[in-house]
């Protein structure tokens, strides 16, 4: 199994390894005894969760067996999610514990899986690319906090400005001059997280390189059609670079897998929309981009997820990503087959609009098309810039 490489880790993490076989613990520290990690460990869940409690900086990994006394490996993770929520976790299982596999998942929100016996050379890196995983997260942190301190900058002055206005009028025009160029940057802090943000899918997963740019121009050329207002536009523009974002917990050898994805496989690759979710749902953005994120993989007939909505409960803005992410990818190359082209995607959402596809979305699609033709849903050069509009209120 080719494991990607990553980038020399810049901070020393805290790892935790929870498993009721001292032997198990043993290997682990063995394992890692060459790398500089803060390893801790734990017989059972109990003791565990204590430790979780109780340390004094944050755990970046936790690993802990499936099948121990106490408490089992899912109500182990159940509890550690509510104490780290942003720790990368990986469970040990059997080959025949696939159903605590899909429990794990949905109550424990895992990330990762290793059945026994494991190679060590795969999970030592396995382990590596989960705390680079980590570092990204950290970074997308530092980023977010700073475009907090900007907007409160931003805020500050704008409550100081009128006064200053009434005492000093001479002093408008450079206060707005001042007020405009603090907007800008915090635009361009805006727009660097996401398309940074963009960039970790891509990093993991080639084959789909310049996939969320193509769905946001897409998805906003949808909205213009559809004679939606600017700020709508520049919400779908958003939600749409980022809308894979949570495919960073998925294994990249699921991403990239060239056959027909199994059934557990699948419902890793769903976990995707509730991923993003959660990474984004505490970022200030003016717009409900995590809300549009988690239901773009929703369908009009109720078939989608996570959440099995129905029609107009699903926001307007999911559903024309949903269509636009279904063109562009019916439009591209995957590992898994070849692309099968602009038409056949036209004829796929014309044959299940208003069951799969919103029929109001799906007829500005058809207007589009024969008015444009291909190229308005084709990878062209210079995409990004494509996709962006030209100002932040054109967006």
């Amino acid at each position: 199994m080719n494991v990607p490489q990553t980038e020399p880790l810049k901070h020393r993490h805290s790892i935790l390894i929870v498993d009721d076989e001292e032997s198990i613990l043993n290997a682990f520290r063995r394992i890692l005894a060459d790398e500089d990690y803060d390893i801790h460990t734990a017989s059972d869940g109990k003791e565990g969760l204590a430790k979780l409690r109780n340390a004094q900086k944050p755990f970046s990994l936790i690993i802990s067996d499936q099948r121990m006394p106490v408490m089992n490996g899912v109500q182990f993770f159940a509890a550690a999610k509510e104490i780290f929520p942003d720790a990368v976790r990986i469970l040990l299982t059997g080959y025949a514990d696939t159903d605590a596999i899909i429990d794990a998942i949905n109550k424990g929100g895992i990330h990762l899986y290793f059945t026994k016996p494991w190679r060590e050379e795969e999970l030592l890196a396995h382990i590596k690319q989960s705390l680079y995983k980590s570092e990204l997260l950290m970074e997308n942190r530092r980023l977010v906090e700073l475009i907090k301190r900007q907007n409160e900058e931003l805020l500050n002055l704008n409550k100081t400005l009128e006064e200053k206005v009434r005492q000093k009028t001479s002093d408008l025009l450079a206060k707005a001059e001042e007020l405009k160029a603090s907007y800008e940057r915090s635009q361009v802090i805006l727009d660097g997280t996401v398309k940074t943000m963009s960039k970790i899918v891509e990093t993991r997963d080639p084959y789909t390189s310049g996939h969320e740019v193509m769905v946001a121009k897409i998805s906003c050329r949808i909205a213009r059609e559809m004679g939606l207002p600017e700020q709508k536009i520049e919400a779908i523009h958003i939600a749409a670079t980022l809308h894979d974002i949570g495919k960073i917990s998925v294994p990249s050898e699921i991403l990239t897998k060239p056959g027909r994805l199994t059934d557990l496989e699948m419902e890793i690759i769903k976990t995707h929309c509730r991923v993003a979710y959660d990474i984004l749902k505490t970022i200030d953005f003016p717009y409900p981009v995590a809300d549009i994120i988690l239901q773009h993989h929703e369908r009009i007939d109720g078939s989608g997820y996570p959440l099995g909505l129905k029609g107009e409960n699903i926001l307007l803005e999911a559903r024309i990503i949903a269509t636009a992410d279904v063109i562009e990818a019916m439009a591209s190359h995957r590992p898994y087959r070849p692309a099968l082209g602009v038409d056949v995607a036209m004829e796929e959402i014309v044959k299940f609009k208003g069951v799969l596809y919103d029929s109001d979305v799906v007829d500005a699609c058809l207007r589009i098309y024969k008015a444009e033709g291909k190229k308005a849903f084709l990878q062209e050069e210079n995409s990004l810039s494509a996709a962006k509009p030209s100002s932040a209120a054109e967006m």
